[in-house]
């Protein structure tokens, strides 16, 4: 409603923020509601910004597309869906896991070279074979190395061939266990045969571990109960528990492997459980190495 003010009337009203234009006539500051209008709608668009993460406002124009409306209910998808276009391309299978001829080809100019080392310092060191046992993880990486059925090679050739395939990175996949046979003939270092014949428990080999045979002894009950769960269909004729020991008597990685087959990881797990739990005397001048055979039946 306009009202006819005084001059005096109109001063004192423009003190308290009311606008009084020519002619008289006072409204109330429309600037000042406009002002207000403005910061209250800024408010509302930078707290539906933080709580809606952009989500566009009813006040949003229409979709150029057609769609009735912006509020229309959003296209479902399925559980676990990330909203994006699923890849055309199928997902690349797992690489074959490299057999012990390909491993042995990566591995035997450094074989060599342990060899050559080794030589230098035993001129007669002229045969001799090993067979290098190793878990692979998940990752690639080689947890643990045992070298079995070594004879004819020095302790440092032995450890300088395990750490060189300990040093070694496979592609990445399921964990798996591999056995490379490594002999050297007239000198020179070559790709062996595994042994095909059983052994026997009472062949238990040890490094530094002369006082471990006590504890050994205790353990093969709970190795047998581990072997006899082994399915004989399986084709494991023996299998071979290693284990290296710290200078504190624990067990610091154990590995088992089956010969000819591959051995059943519910077997392996358990048998080298065994030893995990294992404590032995603390060996003598440095970590020690315990080989564990047993036979699973005897071949024809």
């Amino acid at each position: 409603m306009d009202i006819e003010l005084d001059p005096q009337e109109r001063e004192a009203l423009a003190k308290r923020g009311i606008v009084v234009f020519e002619g008289g006539v006072v409204r109330e500051a429309q600037a000042r509601r406009d002002a207000r209008r403005v910061r209250l709608r800024s408010v509302v668009w930078m707290t539906v910004a933080l709580l809606g993460c952009g989500a566009p406002s009813a006040h949003s124009p229409a979709p150029s597309n057609g769609a009735a409306s912006s509020r229309s209910e959003p296209t479902s998808m399925a559980p676990g869906s990330s909203g994006r276009p699923s890849p055309t391309a199928s997902t690349p299978s797992l690489k074959p896991r490299p057999d012990e001829v390909a491993i042995f080809a990566r591995l035997e100019p450094d074989l060599a070279a342990c060899y050559e080392r080794g030589r230098k310092a035993v001129p007669t060191m002229l045969a001799g074979k090993l067979t290098l046992n190793a878990s692979i993880d998940a990752s690639g990486k080689a947890t643990c190395v045992i070298p079995t059925e070594d004879t004819g090679l020095t302790k440092e050739v032995e450890d300088c061939m395990s750490e060189r395939l300990a040093a070694e990175r496979f592609d990445a996949g399921p964990a798996w266990t591999v056995a490379v046979p490594v002999a050297v003939r007239g000198g020179k270092v070559q790709l062996g045969s595994r042994a095909p014949e059983s052994v026997e428990l009472g062949s238990v080999e040890t490094y530094r571990m002369a006082d471990a045979f006590d504890v050994l002894e205790s353990l093969v009950p709970e190795l047998q109960a581990c072997i006899r769960e082994l399915d004989r269909s399986s084709g494991v004729r023996s299998v071979m528990v290693g284990a290296r020991v710290g200078t504190d008597g624990r067990t610091q990685c154990a590995l088992a492997t089956g010969a000819p087959a591959d051995l059943p990881a519910q077997t392996s797990d358990c048998t080298e459980n065994v030893l995990r739990q294992a404590r032995f005397p603390p060996p003598s001048g440095g970590p020690g190495l315990i080989l564990v055979p047993i036979t699973v039946m005897r071949g024809k």
